[in-house]
């Protein structure tokens, strides 16, 4: 059976825009089977169907909760470290949230669990930070191992903290116009984060001229003012999607 992959443009920002384009796929023929490496969507070559797909969360799912969701016309396609569910159903079936107050609880536990993500790792950020200073004047030698977790743990930050943000948008639209615009959230928390990853970056570079390492705190400072430049692009593609 033929199989194609499809990447995943992140749930957090392009819900709809992944769901209406899994729907298309599937018109064509190309059907979702799996998630592969939590970037790639697996689909499988069938007949052309007419459905569409929608995306819940929900952690530790039991029977209950899909079975309440097959009696309502639809069938789970695949769970994700089952808290992330992408049901299918046939076309015109009606929604699975249809109101707004169910649509804000969706999203809200999985805010949560990002915000406590995005808290920890700042935490663990913050005391790297100040080891690596400490690093420059007293221990040198580990100074490359301590830069290398605080490198990882940027990352780790970075991938809680923008669908954070993108969820917060989503239930703040939803609350404000009874719905939310995918391309808004998208270029608001890309402007945010890459503001505060240039700022990081800077400050590293800056520490590192502290301590005289020229090379690299030239490195720093230059992939710093990157993040800086293209916050402000992200930002003026922001204004102009609301």
């Amino acid at each position: 059976m033929k199989s194609k992959y499809v990447m995943i443009n992140g749930f957090a920002f392009s819900e709809e825009g992944d769901m209406e384009k899994l729907k298309k796929y599937a018109g064509e023929g190309w059907i979702l089977e799996n998630i592969v490496g939590g970037f790639f969507y697996k689909l499988k070559k069938d007949k052309p169907q007419d459905i569409v797909y929608s995306l819940d969360y929900q952690i530790e799912a039991n029977e209950e909760y899909f079975t309440i969701f097959k009696e309502s016309g639809w069938k789970l396609v695949v769970s994700v470290e089952n808290y992330i569910h992408i049901f299918s159903a046939q076309a015109g079936t009606k929604p699975i949230y249809s109101d707004c107050e169910s649509e804000i609880d969706k999203y809200t536990s999985i805010r949560n669990r990002t915000r406590k993500g995005t808290l920890y790792s700042l935490i663990i950020a913050i005391v790297l930070m100040g080891l690596l200073v400490v690093s420059l004047i007293v221990i040198k030698p580990i100074f490359l191992i301590i830069l290398g977790l605080l490198i990882i743990d940027i990352f780790i930050l970075v991938f809680n903290f923008m669908p954070y943000l993108a969820y917060n948008s989503r239930i703040k639209q939803i609350k404000k116009y009874g719905k939310c615009n995918s391309k808004a959230i998208d270029n608001k928390s890309s402007w945010k984060l890459y503001a505060i990853a240039g700022v990081l970056w800077l400050a590293v570079g800056i520490w590192h001229l502290i301590g005289k390492l020229y090379f690299s705190a030239v490195f720093f400072i230059v992939f710093g003012a990157f993040f800086i430049f293209s916050s402000s692009a992200y930002f003026k593609k922001y204004k102009k999607s609301l």
